[in-house]
């Protein structure tokens, strides 16, 4: 059986689950969001990982939501300068 993860990085929280290919919902958290958001987004899926039991190599596909994103832009903060 594989798996999928799906991640939403909001501005206070990290939420997080893992479904089955039927959809089931193996495990959830929810996590602080961090500065670097990859540190949120990591200890997201330690902690999903360590409560379902599920291997990583049983994982097929991951989904980020884009809410950090998306009020970053809207909000016009914490972004670089790019081309």
């Amino acid at each position: 059986m594989t798996y999928r993860i799906g991640i939403d990085v909001g501005g206070t929280h990290t939420d997080a689950v893992i479904l089955d290919e039927q959809n089931v919902l193996h495990a959830k958290t929810k996590v602080a969001t961090t500065e670097d958001v990859g540190g949120g987004i990591q200890e997201a899926i330690r902690v999903l990982l360590a409560e379902s039991g599920i291997q990583p190599a049983q994982i097929a596909s991951a989904m980020l939501g884009t809410t950090h994103c998306t009020n970053a832009i809207e909000e016009r903060k914490r972004l670089s300068k790019i081309g």
